[in-house]
């Protein structure tokens, strides 16, 4: 390989580097995104626990919640038979206690599974860039030998 075939084939690992680091991005951006439904839905399950909690004690819940632009409304919890879920796209289904904690389980394992899988590939992104990396130090390493 001459000097040029070289300096060329530096080039196209470069741009390989560079679209691998975009694909890299962009695999963590959907990881940070599956995190946050994770903690959603663990929040669900906590939410679901504390009001179990408060109807084994027969006692009114108070509550405040933000309904969106940080405006905060205060209520009352007096009736524990069920609850409403946000099952996506925008839809609520009422559940009761036990089956909106069956839903977070059934949720919490579906993003595990997903997080796993794009922490997998997040793993596979990077060792292709070390090993593009370590390919083109090599070969930077066998032009400067060929020139002395």
């Amino acid at each position: 390989m001459n000097k040029k075939d070289v300096i060329n084939k530096l080039r196209e690992y470069e741009q390989f580097v560079e679209k691998l680091k975009v694909d890299l991005k962009e695999i963590e951006g959907i990881l940070k995104d599956k995190a946050s439904k994770y903690k959603d839905w663990e929040d669900v399950k906590h939410v679901v626990r504390t009001v179990k909690e408060f109807k084994e004690k027969d006692v009114d819940m108070s509550v405040r919640l933000d309904i969106g632009d940080d405006v905060m409304v205060s209520g009352e919890i007096s009736d524990y038979e069920s609850t409403y879920v946000c099952i996506g796209l925008g839809y609520m289904l009422e559940m009761d206690c036990d089956e909106a904690n069956k839903y977070s389980d059934i949720r919490l394992k579906l993003l595990k599974k997903e997080i796993d899988h794009y922490r997998e590939l997040a793993v596979g992104v990077k060792v292709h860039i070390k090993m593009t990396l370590l390919a083109m130090h090599e070969l930077q390493a066998s032009v400067a030998h060929v020139a002395d």
